[in-house]
């Protein structure tokens, strides 16, 4: 596992010190490239919602946001829901910059969750 800090020059983002879900976080960003580099962070202006990170039926779910500096967006703040697992690694859920405010971002993940656990729960349920 990829330790947050410096490796090889390359300096990754880390959740705060005593955050719950640390070594979750770790996984993620010592499998995702440099999707979680300082770097990328700050070319693309984005941060990370460490408090976010929720577990769900295929890996975890996030949010992130990004704050153009192209007018794209009139210059202001937008969230994404972002999912990861092993096999596909980070992926955009729904529209990039598709949320004006954290509280609709969280109720998009909060809405995606219950989409899951209904898909989840109804397999193999027919009805005749």
């Amino acid at each position: 596992m990829r330790p947050a800090g410096n490796l090889a020059g390359v300096e990754f983002l880390a959740p705060p010190r005593y955050d719950a879900n640390a070594e979750l976080w770790a996984e993620i960003i010592s499998n995702s490239g440099y999707f979680f580099t300082k770097s990328t962070a700050r070319y693309l202006n984005s941060r990370i919602s460490w408090s976010s990170l929720t577990v769900n039926n295929t890996g975890y779910l996030f949010i992130t946001s990004e704050q153009d500096s192209y007018a794209a967006w009139d210059g202001l703040r937008r969230y994404t829901l972002r999912s990861w697992n092993n096999q596909t690694g980070i992926a955009t859920v729904g529209e990039f910059g598709g949320y004006d405010t954290m509280g609709q971002a969280r109720a998009a993940l909060k809405q995606h969750l219950n989409e899951q656990t209904t898909t989840t729960t109804n397999k193999g349920v027919t009805n005749d």
